[in-house]
C-alpha cells in the first residue's frame, strides 16, 4: 500500500479496521469505532491503534460470556496520522 503525503494534510487520520466477518460491520460497531476515534484522536497513532484494539478485546470478552464465541473474528487495525 502506497499513500502519498500530499493526500494527508496535518492532522490528518487514515485509519483502517478490518474484520474477517460481514456481520462485524453493523451499523452500532461502525458507531461505537467511531466514538473511540472522536476521543483518541488527539493521541499519536500507536495510543490510537491500542484503543481501538482494547475496545475490540472487550467485545470479544462480551460475546464470550454470553457463549457466542463463534462470532468473534480476526482484526486489522492500520493508522498513519500526519502530524
Amino acid at each position: 500500500m502506497w499513500l502519498s503525503s500530499r493526500l494527508l494534510s496535518p492532522g490528518d487520520i487514515f485509519f483502517l479496521y478490518t474484520t474477517e466477518s460481514t456481520t462485524a460491520a453493523t451499523k452500532k460497531n461502525v458507531r461505537k469505532l467511531e466514538e473511540v476515534m472522536r476521543e483518541h484522536y488527539r493521541q499519536p497513532a500507536k495510543e490510537i491503534c491500542n484503543a481501538l484494539l482494547e475496545y475490540a478485546v472487550k467485545k470479544d470478552d462480551r460475546l464470550r460470556q454470553i457463549g457466542e464465541q463463534d462470532r468473534i473474528d480476526d482484526k486489522t487495525v492500520f493508522i498513519i496520522k500526519r502530524s
